[in-house]
């Protein structure tokens, strides 16, 4: 090592490999140079060079030559370690749902819809990785806070309807059946969370009240075996209202599945049941 080298500090360091800092005099480039001034001049002279290879001033206000530019220099720029090359396709991402967590929802559709964007925008892989977990940890961090919220959502039901809380809640079920009439209504409704929400369902059980009084409705209290206008009994009508509300918002019910799935068999056997909750009303 030249004796110029010893003047440069041990601290002065410089990234390598790995991201592990490095003596600068330890450096190829340095030790090579038998002194200061080879050392500077040749420094000087690659700069040069690369700012004549890669021209830094392009005219923005020319989208066809930053086009240009782009194509023509950051390959040479990745090739040289300088800057990190992004994926050409959204799957070379590789994003992954990760660990399952209650309340959170893996989707592919979204997810393909962020690597294609990190296509667009030349989003390094590490890095959109990186903003996927972040966005995890947030949703995981708000899971606690809505679930006190619903929590305390219900206390307040409860409290609103004491002893009658139970009855209540299975009037709303009936009254959901009688209110969407159309899968794509009651999907919207569990999609966003709003069919199963504390305040919504506040809002059917004060309407159940009415609704009951109402004998064109279905919900009116009536005696076993008493019947409707196409002969049936209230009760028959009623079971079908109830098994309606199960299948579109039981996920352990059997035909839920085949529901959202829009089996065949499945709409068969609910328009049947609609026959028998509304009888001489259009089915689906």
């Amino acid at each position: 090592m030249g004796a110029w080298t010893d003047s440069i500090p041990e601290t002065l360091t410089y990234d390598g490999d790995g991201g592990a800092k490095l003596p600068m005099r330890d450096h190829p480039m340095v030790k090579e140079s038998p002194d200061l001034g080879h050392f500077v001049n040749r420094a000087f002279t690659q700069h040069k060079e690369l700012g004549s290879r890669i021209p830094l001033k392009v005219d923005k206000s020319k989208p066809e030559e930053v086009t240009k530019w782009r194509t023509d220099y950051l390959p040479k720029l990745y090739d040289a370690g300088v800057l990190e090359r992004t994926p050409s396709k959204p799957e070379e991402y590789e994003l992954k749902p990760g660990e399952a967590v209650e309340g959170i929802v893996w989707n592919e559709e979204r997810a393909k819809k962020l690597t294609e964007l990190g296509v667009k925008w030349g989003i390094p892989k590490q890095a959109l990785q990186d903003l996927v977990a972040l966005h995890r940890e947030s949703l995981i961090a708000a899971i606690p806070e809505l679930q006190t919220n619903y929590e305390a959502g219900i206390e307040a039901l409860k409290k609103e309807f004491g002893a009658d809380y139970e009855a209540v809640m299975e009037d709303t079920k009936r009254l959901n059946a009688i209110i969407f009439k159309d899968p794509k209504e009651l999907e919207f409704m569990n999609a966003t969370g709003l069919g199963n929400h504390p305040i919504f369902l506040t809002i059917l059980g004060r309407l159940s009240k009415y609704a009951k009084q109402d004998s064109s409705m279905g919900l009116e209290t009536v005696k076993p075996g008493s019947e409707n206008a196409s002969g049936g009994s209230v009760s028959d009508a009623d079971k079908a209202k109830s098994e309606l509300t199960d299948i579109q918002t039981n996920k352990n019910n059997p035909r839920y599945e085949g529901f959202w799935r829009n089996d065949a068999a499945v709409n068969t056997y609910i328009n049947e049941l609609y026959k028998k909750a509304f009888p001489g009303q259009v089915t689906l």
